[in-house]
């Protein structure tokens, strides 16, 4: 296909989704016009875009940039429409689709199956799937899926938006920027990536909550607003499981809220954090699954090479430690590996799960030829040291406040010359310097508002829980993105404008 002809179905869907904003009621919004929607939704494709360039001409290995990968991997899913339409619908909805049969799609894909499998629902799974409904419309056209991504990323923002202009009514400019003009949200959250789908769940998680405790005559359809909770939340934990784990107890202590009066705010948002919670730990093996987690952000981190035979009998894995590569000849097409000479490697030989259970062996009872590439990528440049977690409460309480220090104030400014990790520092910047101002400036009635405390109370657990799991700054910088909108906004609710300004008179023309 031309590129002529790519930029004109890119420009046709952007086109279409400017008129739906410009038409939908949805995008009547208090404090800004519709103009200033359009205007973010066309900044948030240049941003997609310009991830698109990127992975395209900067970090040009495809078969491990995430925007590619599992794109790629949806034309597996997408060509069975034409062959085996059952098998396309089956693989799409879930349905009977885990059986060895269907490997003969699965195997043709490169992420499908995880390198590190765990008892969690496969998350890949859902942005392939994605990627191979929006085939429908794109003629395989990588950026129109950008496009899409970027509107259902822009309804969901404009959700948050809608919740929280109702105790921001004065702070709208300041709301606005919050929600929608975040560096790293814009850049990460308009690519086909996760977190686009993060955003659409997120908010109409949190906008058709409320609806739910509102008085018999101003509620919303109960059918309209349960339908959209009950999807958003099925969109977030087949998406970012942790997102729904730190939201659904401050939904909870809303609804409290809202049944019993204001007084006692905090007090009914920490009885319902450690209620769920601790629900959440006796009813399940959550710890065992965050420690599991842990472990395979830190394998990831180690790099490697891991080559795969399998028999009948088993599954044979071998890792081979990273920095090592030029004893090893790949063919990354053929996923064929020639080893030249002796090399020490590790034999993973427990079926299932990369890293769990191994033992070092020596090279001399190695053949090479009986193995296939299964994973191969370098030690990440930005790897920090975290505390290893053990599955009990102490250890996972030991960690927290290293693992808040480090989400919170990390990247530091110019920890790295990586233009990925500089613009997260460049950002981090703005928010310690926020952070700053509005404890200094705090207005304290706004501890009374329970929208507030949603605020904290969500970005206190994205986090720790991002810190206590992750030992990458890069992974930290985009699974924290979450809970940036929401950290803004609760700083700047926090801000007295009326002493900020007698103190500052500089930031009048940014309160307004």
């Amino acid at each position: 296909m031309s590129v002529l002809v790519e930029i004109l179905l890119v420009t046709a869907y952007a086109s279409l989704f400017i008129f739906l904003i410009a038409k939908m009621k949805f995008f009547e919004c208090e404090g800004i016009s519709r103009r200033a929607i359009q205007g973010v939704f066309i900044l948030k494709i240049f941003f997609g875009i310009l991830l698109y360039l990127v992975y395209t001409f900067y970090y040009t290995d495809r078969s491990t940039a995430d925007i590619y990968k599992y794109f790629d991997d949806s034309k597996v899913l997408f060509d069975a429409l034409f062959t085996k339409p059952k098998d396309y619908f089956q693989m799409l909805f879930g349905i009977g689709n885990d059986t060895p049969y269907f490997d003969i799609y699965y195997n043709q894909m490169n992420h499908w199956y995880r390198e590190y499998d765990s008892n969690l629902y496969n998350d890949s799974h859902t942005i392939i799937r994605f990627n191979a409904v929006i085939r429908l419309f794109s003629m395989g056209v990588y950026n129109v899926h950008t496009v899409f991504m970027c509107f259902l990323s822009l309804l969901g923002l404009t959700a948050i938006y809608k919740t929280f202009i109702t105790v921001m009514k004065e702070k709208s400019l300041l709301l606005f920027g919050a929600v929608f003009l975040i560096p790293s949200a814009l850049f990460w959250g308009s690519g086909v990536l996760k977190e686009g789908l993060l955003f659409f769940g997120l908010g109409f998680l949190v906008y058709y909550s409320p609806t739910l405790s509102l008085p018999k005559g101003e509620r919303i359809s109960i059918v309209r607003s349960t339908f959209w909770i009950l999807f958003s939340i099925a969109i977030l934990a087949l998406t970012k499981f942790y997102v729904a784990i730190a939201v659904i107890p401050a939904l909870a202590a809303n609804f409290w809220i809202e049944k019993t009066g204001n007084r006692n705010v905090l007090l009914k948002y920490i009885a319902s954090y450690l209620l769920i919670f601790s629900i959440g730990l006796f009813a399940t093996n959550s710890l065992q699954v965050l420690v599991q987690k842990q472990k395979d952000f830190i394998n990831l981190a180690n790099g490697g090479t891991y080559l795969q035979r399998i028999t009948v009998e088993k599954t044979d894995t071998v890792y081979i430690a990273s920095g090592l590569h030029e004893q090893m000849d790949i063919n990354r097409k053929s996923k064929e590996v020639e080893i030249t000479g002796k090399i020490d490697y590790c034999r993973v030989w427990t079926t299932g799960r990369l890293g769990e259970e191994t033992e070092f062996v020596g090279a001399k009872n190695f053949k090479e030829t009986e193995y296939r590439l299964l994973l191969d990528y370098g030690k990440t440049g930005s790897t920090i040291e975290i505390k290893k977690l053990e599955p009990n409460i102490l250890s996972f309480l030991k960690a927290t406040p290293k693992a808040l220090y480090n989400t919170y104030f990390r990247p530091f400014f110019l920890e790295s010359f990586s233009p990925f990790i500089l613009m997260a520092g460049f950002e981090n910047l703005f928010i310690i310097l926020l952070t700053i101002i509005a404890i200094t400036f705090a207005d304290k009635k706004v501890f009374k508002e329970k929208l507030f405390w949603l605020c904290v109370f969500f970005t206190l657990v994205i986090f720790a829980l991002t810190g206590l799991i992750t030992p990458v700054i890069g992974a930290i910088v985009r699974y924290k993105i979450a809970a940036l909108p929401l950290l803004l906004i609760a700083l700047f609710m926090l801000i007295d404008k009326d002493k900020l300004i007698t103190k500052l008179p500089f930031f009048k023309r940014f309160s307004e």
